[in-house]
């Protein structure tokens, strides 16, 4: 069943957009209906349903529909998870059903952006998922899942097909990244409970038949994924230097020659442009929201040579590359203010800079986030930068999920300009765009 939904929520667009700067025309049905529409986003809905829609909140589908699926699934699954396939054709997600025994099956799903083509490709005793990475070919997903009996994470690729599994790897934690060709990746793991962040070890693992997993000698500092470049010849990562200091350093993918990018303080979080040409990374202290500090580029234009800049733009908690690699939307700590002698509650703002420029445009101040984007998203934004992004396909937008003057946890749909007010699309947790 397809729902058709139009959202014009005046007094709450109003509300979340008296935080943003500038002059902002105001929303209208109309420039919602007749704008291009680019891509999809895919939501969690407040009944815990898989659900995607357009910019406009429009052609809205509830992707787990029971009465479509005809017993497929138990009335008494919930969703959560979802993830976009690179080539923005199809969707995965995982699926928890409570037993009558208080035991819980995890399994995970796939289907199209319009809800065709639903199967449950992944279930296997002892194992719940919870995070979802599609390989670069879509092919193929990768997920990480907990354990029963062990206290380790197991990444497991899925085939799209459902036509089979196969175990990769175990650690705790465990962070990875793909090669763009889809035949190795770069894991991050400790191998027992507890290791702090720093003592774990880097490997890269070859995918086929079977799996070769070949453990480099590199200290790791203070640091959670690691990076490909989109040519795949470099990765990026964090290693300790001889004074327990770190460093950020560029290595050719067999883990040989390395280069030093710069000085890192703390603990530190990373991501290549799209294009190529530049690596944007975050370095501060951990605290109880995720990682704070300062975001700083820099540009590869002559890897040999790299030329490291500040961008002035401090408390950054998250960022995002739009798909050009000419902006990155990040969000930052905002000020709570105290009134009465009472701290008010926890807000962030979101900014976009332009790399080229240095233009910094401001378009929210104090946006609630939600309790899904702090404990989930936050923490471990630099992971999910590999498998997700907030940006529309073309660029113009962002989708963000905030809690609206009613407690309700809103998506919107922010305009990268600035120029137009945030819209109220509509209510659920972790709203990803589409790539294409």
């Amino acid at each position: 069943m397809k729902i058709y939904v139009k959202h014009i929520v005046v007094a709450v667009v109003a509300m979340f957009g008296a935080g943003c700067q500038g002059l902002q025309m105001p929303q209208s049905p109309l420039l919602a209906t007749f704008e291009r529409k680019t891509g999809h986003i895919v939501y969690v809905g407040i009944d815990s349903n898989i659900y995607t829609m357009n910019q406009a909140g429009q052609d809205v589908v509830m992707i787990t529909d029971q009465s479509v699926l005809e017993g497929k699934i138990s009335d008494d699954t919930t969703y959560f998870y979802p993830a976009w396939s690179p080539n923005g054709e199809k969707l995965a997600f995982v699926g928890y059903r409570r037993g009558n025994d208080r035991s819980v099956e995890a399994s995970l799903y796939t289907a199209k952006y319009d809800g065709k083509e639903f199967a449950r490709v992944f279930s296997e005793p002892g194992k719940q998922p919870f995070y979802v990475y599609w390989l670069p070919d879509s092919g193929d997903i990768s997920l990480l899942s907990d354990t029963a009996g062990d206290d380790r994470f197991v990444m497991d690729i899925v085939s799209v097909d459902g036509s089979g599994a196969q175990e990769i790897s175990r650690g705790i934690p465990f962070y990875w990244a793909w090669a763009p060709d889809g035949d190795s990746l770069i894991a991050h793991k400790s191998s027992r409970q507890g290791a702090v962040l720093g003592s774990a070890s880097l490997s890269l693992v070859e995918v086929g038949d079977t799996v070769i997993d070949t453990s480099l000698n590199i200290r790791t500092s203070l640091f959670q994924s690691p990076v490909f470049s989109p040519d795949g010849k470099y990765f990026v990562a964090g290693i300790q230097n001889s004074a327990g200091g770190g460093k950020l350093v560029l290595v050719e993918e067999p883990g040989d020659r390395r280069q030093i990018l710069d000085d890192i303080e703390g603990q530190a979080a990373f991501d290549w442009s799209p294009d190529g040409d530049r690596i944007a990374y975050m370095s501060g202290s951990p605290t109880v929201y995720g990682m704070v500090g300062e975001l700083t580029l820099i540009d590869l234009a002559d890897i040999e040579n790299p030329v490291v800049s500040d961008t002035n733009s401090s408390g950054v908690i998250a960022f995002f590359w739009d798909n050009s690699g000419e902006k990155i939307a990040y969000f930052s700590i905002g000020e709570t203010g105290i009134s009465d002698g009472v701290t008010q509650e926890f807000v962030l703002d979101l900014s976009v800079l332009d790399v080229d420029s240095g233009e910094v445009t401001s378009l929210i101040t104090r946006l609630r986030p939600t309790d899904a984007f702090m404990t989930q998203i936050v923490p471990h934004f630099d992971q999910y930068q590999r498998s997700s992004t907030i940006w529309s396909p073309n660029d113009r937008y962002l989708v963000i999920n905030s809690i609206t003057e009613d407690n309700r946890p809103g998506i919107f749909v922010i305009d990268a300009t600035g120029n137009i007010q945030p819209r109220l699309t509509n209510y659920g947790v972790m709203p990803f765009w589409s790539r294409k």
